[in-house]
């Protein structure tokens, strides 16, 4: 079995925002570009933090600041976890997991590449697992972390807005899928 590498599956290319920029600068890229998370990259484009949605959301929107005021820096996650592009799927799902996180950011030889998401590593398992399997076999369950609520368990495939997710059977009822 060749085994597949982080880098062979990233999707979400790294966007790239500075320690110095507004929050609301920060959302417009984030919106402009169509993804939920930014590299916070400093003068010398080294990575010092990331950016997300939830961050701005949770840090600046929930507390009523305004977030032309509020700079990046301030609302950032320092030192995120990173995984270089020639691991396996395998050590992304097994860091993730250690760390108890949803998204990694992929580096190569410690410069951004981009992020992958665990709906990413299992759509991947699965992809490839699926291609080993014979025509007349049933198909297995697929265990992972709810993209939507973010607990572990038993996970389904949805297509919402145009998107696929893996979510669990809570989530899944609750979207009314």
């Amino acid at each position: 079995m060749a085994e597949v590498t982080v880098g062979q599956i990233v999707k979400r290319k790294a966007v790239l925002v500075r320690p110095e920029d507004t929050v609301h600068k920060a959302a417009q890229i984030l919106a402009r570009n169509k993804v939920g998370s930014a590299v916070v990259v400093d003068e010398n484009e080294r990575i010092v933090g990331i950016i997300t949605d939830r961050d701005i959301l949770d840090k600046v929107v929930a507390k009523e600041k305004d977030p032309k005021k509020v700079l990046v820096k301030e609302v950032m996650t320092e030192k995120p976890i990173t995984i270089e592009d020639d691991y396996t799927i395998q050590d992304a799902i097994e860091r993730m997991m250690e760390k108890g996180i949803r998204r990694l950011l992929v580096t190569r030889l410690g410069k951004p590449v981009g992020f992958v998401t665990a709906a990413d590593l299992l759509a991947a398992l699965y992809t490839h697992n699926h291609g080993e399997e014979e025509s007349g076999e049933e198909e297995t369950e697929v265990y992972g972390i709810c993209e939507v609520c973010g607990q572990y368990g038993p996970l389904y495939r949805v297509y919402i807005e145009g998107g696929e997710k893996w979510v669990c059977e809570s989530c899944k009822d609750e979207l009314n899928l």
